[in-house]
């Protein structure tokens, strides 16, 4: 949901990206998550979005809206997630951080008005959608005993396949990392027949400052094919609003700077000492 890509993506379903840069050798899945995780924005993201739920026909059973206030490149990395409904009423709103043992604090708080409560499990799904708390912290990415098990084409795009098994995953996960643009492209998981239950596809991004950011999330669930889009429709970075706001004071100010100088050209052009009689 934070992430950065750096490159280009082309294909079907993924638009708007810039170019990529060449690609980088791996040889363990860590490294590459390192590397993901080092473009992670510094700055705090804020993100207005929605999670709209049906299933395969395109039927909208349900509809969240979605505030996020992420700072995810930041040590330590946090991340505050605002789930309203459909009628705009805050519902549930969870806050991690990460600790220096590397274990995620949860607060966790629901109803109306909201009140503390036991935090849900990440890999619990959201409000009966395909989302899990997982997904929106993108925690794999803080994954650690993964294995590189190949590359594989996805959307035209080289990409890394990364495979983790619990009890580090909740169950087998596999995640392709674009293996030019260090970006997740897209994430699968299974159940122990190795079949498919549930995959994660990014679908577009948006350019935010000079940084290119996922946008719209196709999740998917089986049996069935339950799918929920997740769409961000609002993306903003604190920094450069901040860069902004500062630019358009200086702006200001140059141009007070302008009418004082004007005013004092105006009066040294005045004549001193009233109206000279001539002779």
């Amino acid at each position: 949901m934070a992430l950065l890509a750096a490159g280009a993506m082309q294909g079907a379903g993924a638009t708007n990206a810039p170019f990529a840069a060449a690609p980088v050798a791996f040889t363990r899945a860590a490294d590459v998550l390192e590397r993901v995780r080092a473009n992670l924005p510094n700055e705090a993201i804020q993100i207005r979005g929605e999670l709209l739920c049906g299933a395969r026909r395109g039927k909208l059973d349900r509809a969240f809206y979605l505030d996020a206030n992420l700072q995810l490149g930041q040590s330590p990395a946090t991340a505050c997630y605002t789930l309203r409904d459909a009628f705009g009423a805050t519902a549930e709103q969870l806050t991690i951080v990460r600790q220096p043992n590397g274990v995620w604090r949860r607060d966790y708080a629901k109803g109306r008005p909201l009140q503390g409560a036991p935090a849900p499990s990440g890999d619990s799904l959201i409000g009966g959608s395909d989302v899990t708390w997982n997904d929106l912290s993108l925690a794999f990415l803080w994954w650690t005993d993964g294995v590189i098990t190949g590359r594989e084409l996805f959307l035209e795009r080289e990409c890394l396949v990364l495979e983790f098994m619990p009890p580090q995953a909740p169950r087998l996960t596999r995640v392709w990392i674009d293996e030019a643009l260090l970006v997740l492209i897209k994430v699968e998981e299974y159940d122990d027949q190795r079949v498919i239950q549930r995959r994660i596809a990014v679908r577009t991004f948006k350019k935010i400052g000079d940084n290119w950011m996922i946008k719209d999330l196709d999740i998917r669930r089986w049996p069935g094919e339950h799918r929920t889009l997740i769409r961000l429709n609002e993306v903003s970075a604190e920094a450069a609003e901040i860069r902004d706001q500062r630019s358009a004071v200086s702006d200001q100010r140059s141009e007070v700077r302008d009418q004082n100088s004007e005013v004092s050209d105006q009066k040294s052009a005045e004549p001193k000492g009233g109206i000279q009689e001539s002779e």
